[in-house]
């Protein structure tokens, strides 16, 4: 077994971390040991269990766990700083941050989940959580949808038909003239040639061709002369003698 001076150790060891280092992309947060399957990176110290949750390991880039704590250890100091110097959790994630992180990990990796609930499950919780307006898109949708239209007035009750309006009362017809029941009457007896038939009423006198010629209440026969001589007038104003 071949023994190395403890002054050729310590370069040889710090030979192998820098080797172990150099794997790891330029772009990858300080003390990164590994990045997982689905694009975040993860600073644990153990390659066993560092991408739960994140698919798995894709590439594992640390060889000495104990510089691969130090280095971490430096890295949650950095973040701590970087951390207290942020005015809101929201803010935009740091420039070595993958493209389309949401958040970081209280272990140093990187989380590109849609909701910070189970994030960083396996990574000991969210630390920063850069996704806070993705999570407001649903709720800006949700505000943005048509409102629901508005609820119909109800149908007016169909107005009741008027109703019809009573006939009033129509008076009863005129009695006809007492002349024109009178006129089917029987003429009164004593009539005759050169006779009219004076209505002593109305002092009419009817000729013997006049359908009331002998039939009005009052009345007598007499000669056309006398019955002129007594004021009496020919109906309709015709002389029977004409």
């Amino acid at each position: 077994m071949k023994v190395f001076p403890a002054a050729l150790a310590l370069p040889l060891a710090l030979a192998f971390a820098v080797a172990a280092h150099a794997q790891v992309p330029s772009g990858a947060p300080a003390g990164t040991t590994g990045v997982c399957k689905d694009g975040s990176y993860t600073s644990a110290e153990a390659k066993r269990g560092a991408c739960r949750g994140h698919k798995g390991v894709k590439e594992w880039y640390a060889t000495d766990g104990a510089a691969a704590k130090s280095d971490a250890a430096e890295t949650k100091a950095s973040r701590r700083a970087s951390s207290a110097s942020t005015t809101t959790a929201a803010a935009a994630p740091a420039g070595a941050a993958p493209a389309g992180s949401t958040g970081l990990c209280r272990d140093g990796s990187y989380t590109s989940a849609d909701a910070k609930k189970g994030a960083c499950r396996g990574h000991k919780g969210v630390q920063e959580w850069y996704g806070a307006s993705a999570a407001a898109a649903p709720a800006a949708t949700k505000a943005a949808a048509p409102a629901a239209p508005a609820t119909p007035p109800p149908a007016a009750a169909p107005s009741m038909p008027a109703a019809p309006a009573r006939p009033t009362a129509t008076a009863p017809a005129t009695r006809a003239q007492p002349e024109t029941d009178l006129a089917n009457r029987a003429a009164a007896p004593g009539g005759g040639a050169g006779k009219v038939w004076v209505n002593t009423e109305t002092k009419v006198y009817h000729c013997s061709t006049d359908r009331y010629y002998g039939k009005t209440k009052q009345g007598e026969y007499m000669s056309e002369a006398d019955a002129q001589a007594k004021g009496a007038h020919a109906a309709h104003g015709k002389a029977c003698s004409q």
